[in-house]
């Protein structure tokens, strides 16, 4: 049996930020300025208010910053709060292969131990590449053929916290062994359900994965023990959460390739499976111009994945906008933008939205990924409106630019905090690796600044 969780551990112990590729480490700059935002962004949700109160009121510590609060937390209880923050309106990174959200909880909890211990940027974003690096590489075990994953399972909770105990491991100095049995503690905490998806325990999960690897850092830390084949184990991780998992996908091209290479940053608030229909819908309504009334359906096909996860016509309130193919369809076609405000309960119950959410039908093609998806607007007169689009905005394909990474960012700090603090974290973020102390940026994400 190979030793996979090892091999894990010895990358990331002997790894060197000075020999990483250098778009690998602009990369991981671009991943936390993509987070800043969806901290900020995410910070003042009704969701993430409720888990803060009961955080608030059995808290131990008071000495790590909360994004957009200025209540202070203990070390585990930021990382959770800043890590769900970053995920309460879906707006964090994508890793197609997975469907994880990789950069969430590594930087949520790097961030809270970065006012623990003194943190360069250099040793930051080289914890932040690697902590994206394996939960990448652990979650192919899961993905990669001939493995297949239960649908039900939840990535971002199965792989996030061995990501932020990779990262946590790392800055905190632990050898080969103690990353290792960190991956293991994380690995034993493994756990969500997407059942619980358009509900306020599908924005729980990321915070816990966060809280849960930062515990297993500083457990292997104090030489809690745990078993160094906890991935490639017979009764572990791979064997537990796939049929026919893929071990070797985990270790394939380790050091020569990069996961974080493919991260997609999103463009609209929701699941990215979403993503190309409301692409698709946009740029039919914005050649065209559409009443409603006068549409007889909204033919889409997809990718199977995105029909298994986001057919969902019928909803009550904003959390199922998450994963709505419906909404987003129809919300895209009558709004002809689609941001924030289409995922508010306003348009969630709007008569002409609701009745054109039922006009749409799904089919799933084989051949698409989740990048891909097709639209046809069929009227009531016969007339047919069709595109198809390959590459939705903010995939690998497509990828956000800076400048549109920048001004996401920037419009989700404006919910928050005066424009020139706005300008200031966003120019601190863009210039993190040369940051002599990361605490003092988490502490500015604090609400000391903020409107």
């Amino acid at each position: 049996m190979r030793s996979i969780t090892r091999e894990l551990a010895r990358f990331a112990h002997t790894s060197r930020y000075d020999a990483l590729p250098p778009a690998v480490r602009r990369e991981g700059v671009r991943a936390f300025v993509n987070w800043v935002g969806c901290a900020a962004g995410g910070s003042r949700e009704g969701n993430v208010a409720h888990v803060l109160a009961l955080l608030d009121e059995f808290n131990g510590a008071r000495d790590s910053s909360v994004v957009g609060h200025a209540i202070k937390l203990d070390l585990l209880n930021a990382a959770f709060i800043n890590t769900m923050s970053s995920a309460a309106v879906a707006f964090n990174d994508t890793h197609f292969a997975t469907v994880a959200h990789p950069t969430s909880p590594v930087a949520g909890s790097l961030l809270a131990l970065a006012e623990r211990q003194a943190m360069s940027g250099v040793e930051f974003l080289h914890a932040l590449i690697l902590g994206v690096e394996i939960q990448c590489r652990v979650g192919n075990i899961l993905f990669t053929p001939p493995a297949e994953c239960n649908i039900g399972l939840s990535m971002a909770g199965l792989v996030g916290g061995i990501g932020a105990a990779v990262a946590a491991a790392h800055v905190m100095g632990l050898d080969e062994t103690g990353i290792a049995t960190a991956i293991g503690h994380a690995a034993n905490q493994a756990a969500g359900l997407r059942e619980s998806h358009t509900t306020m325990g599908s924005q729980f999960t990321p915070g816990h994965t966060a809280r849960c690897g930062l515990m297993s850092a500083l457990l292997a830390a104090r030489g809690f023990t745990c078993s160094d084949t906890m991935i490639e184990g017979t009764k572990g991780f791979g064997v537990s959460f796939a049929s026919n998992p893929n071990m070797e996908a985990a270790v394939e091209g380790l050091g020569k390739t990069f996961e974080i290479s493919t991260l997609a940053y999103k463009p609209y608030p929701c699941g990215f499976v979403v993503h190309p229909v409301i692409d698709a819908c946009l740029d039919l309504a914005r050649a065209h111009t559409f009443n409603p009334e006068d549409i007889a359906r909204i033919e889409l096909t997809v990718s199977p994945l995105a029909a298994k996860l986001a057919d969902r016509a019928e909803l009550t309130d904003r959390n199922q906008t998450l994963v709505s193919l419906q909404h987003w369809a129809a919300a895209s076609v009558i709004c002809k933008i689609a941001g924030l405000a289409q995922m508010d309960d306003a348009i969630v119950h709007d008569t002409s939205v609701a009745r054109l959410r039922r006009k749409v039908t799904l089919a799933s093609a084989t051949k698409f990924g989740a990048e891909t998806a097709s639209a046809r607007i069929v009227m009531n007169d016969g007339r047919l409106f069709e595109t198809h689009i390959e590459h939705c905005r903010g995939s690998v394909g497509r990828p956000l630019t800076d400048d549109e990474l920048s001004e996401k960012t920037r419009a989700q700090c404006d919910l928050i905090y005066a424009p020139e603090k706005t300008r200031q974290l966003l120019e601190a973020a863009w210039r993190i690796e040369q940051s002599a102390a990361v605490g003092d940026y988490a502490s500015s994400l604090a609400r000391q600044d903020a409107k």
